[in-house]
């Protein structure tokens, strides 16, 4: 079915190929699949009637571009597809087709977390993003020497497993996809008893594991969990560019700090 609705978006894009040449049978497949993945399309995608399709994947990609003020009607453009390869988080940006992604809340305000595997610089490297949420909030934070913990990080490649497999099951319902693109992913709080939230970090991307400026060809792992640790805490993702929420990995990550935004939305 995915290949039925790959052709019916390269039929809606057709226009903008006699525009833009550089737009290919490869940037449609990763549209249809980057739009689906992040929430811009429904995943009842396969109800669509066929005469449908077109009007339907062009309002998935203006909203793509209206979320993040992209220009554009709807039609593919070099920007957007330039900025749909950009480094990010592979949480939805939006939970529910159609709504923005909302908040939920942790039944307590004492969480404990654990790094799997972390060497000392990066359970310091996790403890300095615990201690950016704790410092603007009413939250603690403990960090455990089991993966007893609330909130777990851990280091992933490709198709992966949880860390705490009883209460989230064997298999990672997302992979990374290599170097490049997705960074890491997180899970909200649920009402499940038991909920663990899981942090995993693509383990493929070049990393600056320190607290410090990171050089310009590798991500701040310090950015990237305090990013991940807010979803865990029950933040969606932001679309102001200044939150640490965002997203999408800016160029610069350094220094970690949470905007007024973050703040107001972790009381």
């Amino acid at each position: 079915m995915r290949l039925t609705y790959i052709i019916a978006l390269t039929a809606c894009f057709n226009a903008a190929a006699c525009i833009n040449s550089t737009i290919t049978d490869d940037n449609y497949a990763f549209t249809f699949d980057y739009l689906l993945k992040y929430g811009y399309l429904s995943k009842d995608v396969d109800a669509i009637p066929a005469q449908r399709r077109n009007d339907v994947f062009r309002k998935a990609f203006k909203d793509f571009q209206n979320y993040y003020d992209l220009p554009g009607d709807g039609t593919p453009n070099n920007e957007t597809l330039q900025f749909m390869s950009k480094p990010r988080c592979g949480f939805r940006d939006i939970l529910k087709h159609g709504t923005k992604a909302s908040l939920s809340k942790w039944p307590k305000t004492h969480l404990t977390w654990h790094f799997h595997l972390a060497d000392e610089t990066e359970l310091s490297t996790a403890q300095a993003a615990f201690d950016l949420w704790s410092q603007h909030s009413a939250l603690t934070f403990e960090r455990s020497e089991t993966s007893n913990a609330d909130i777990i990080i851990s280091w992933r490649r490709l198709l992966h497993y949880n860390t705490n497999a009883e209460v989230n099951g064997a298999l990672c319902s997302v992979k990374f996809d290599g170097p490049g693109n997705v960074l890491a992913h997180a899970s909200l709080p649920t009402d499940q008893a038991g909920f663990v939230s899981e942090v995993h970090v693509d383990g493929d991307e070049p990393w600056h594991i320190y607290v410090n400026k990171h050089p310009a060809d590798k991500f701040s792992l310090h950015y990237t969990l305090t990013h991940e640790i807010g979803h865990s805490l029950g933040l969606a993702h932001n679309r102001r560019t200044t939150s640490v929420m965002f997203a999408i990995q800016p160029d610069q990550q350094y220094p970690v700090k949470l905007d007024e935004n973050d703040i107001a939305d972790i009381q």
